[in-house]
């Protein structure tokens, strides 16, 4: 069975929008006559951005920084759907850890959802209309990754927020999921500190993800990633809350 998703007159708030999963998951979605409100904090990126997709609407913040995201974000109207999709990444084994890399990897993948999400939900419930939260976590979450340990934590404190976040908010008609990729060919996937990393070692390792996946795939695709965040963002799933769905060929099943 097919379906077509209709988002016409949808509101969303995508953060993280400029690049990677975000921009294409705004795309889709103003192919689809929504509403998009599209957060990131590079204005480079929002304006080409907003030349691609001229109807939607542009927010300029750093979600690092609490005060002026809620400024930012404070004065529109409210959503039918969150997707919670900014993150960052800072590689380093558990011995080079800096404090700095763990605070702002915890501040942009958890404190900003916490607090952004406090936002909007109090605008959903304040309307009576229910509503959608994604959360855009990671396979990390359920398997770790060399190099990404505090990342891989963010992650699985995402996904128990976002279980937690179902069961107070399923109250109110606000469903709350998390996705959980595997591999997207991205920025953050081609981070510099990984380029610097050993060409053979980077082969090896990607090798083993490729072995330990049944569908032989490194690179979900991202089309895979867009269509599952707009399934769970959908009427089509009204008793879908609480889960984390892996798109990762199979990669945390193994």
């Amino acid at each position: 069975m097919t379906f077509e998703y209709n988002f016409t007159g949808t509101k969303f708030l995508v953060t993280g929008a400029g690049r990677g999963i975000g921009r294409a998951i705004v795309t889709e979605l103003h192919k689809k006559r929504a509403i998009v409100y599209a957060l990131s904090k590079n204005s480079n990126n929002l304006t080409t951005l907003k030349e691609e997709c001229p109807q939607i609407i542009t927010i300029c913040a750093d979600l690092s920084n609490l005060e002026q995201t809620k400024s930012a974000v404070e004065s529109i109207e409210a959503v039918d759907c969150l997707i919670n999709n900014a993150g960052v990444i800072e590689p380093a084994d558990f011995l080079g850890i800096s404090q700095e890399q763990f605070d702002k990897q915890f501040n942009v993948n958890l404190k900003a959802v916490v607090f952004l999400s406090q936002l909007v939900v109090k605008k959903m419930i304040a309307v009576g209309n229910g509503g959608s939260i994604v959360n855009m976590s990671s396979v990390c979450s359920q398997r770790p990754m060399r190099n990404s340990g505090i990342y891989s934590c963010t992650k699985a404190a995402l996904d128990m927020l976002t279980k937690t976040m179902a069961l107070e908010l399923g109250v109110h008609k606000i469903r709350v999921n998390s996705l959980n990729p595997g591999l997207v060919n991205t920025d953050m996937t081609n981070h510099e500190s990984y380029q610097k990393q050993n060409p053979e070692d980077m082969e090896k390792a990607m090798q083993q993800v490729i072995d330990r996946t049944p569908t032989q795939t490194l690179f979900m695709p991202m089309s895979d990633v867009v269509n599952a965040t707009l399934f769970l963002a959908s009427n089509q799933t009204s008793q879908i809350t609480g889960q984390c769905l892996a798109v990762d060929g199979g990669y945390s099943a193994n």
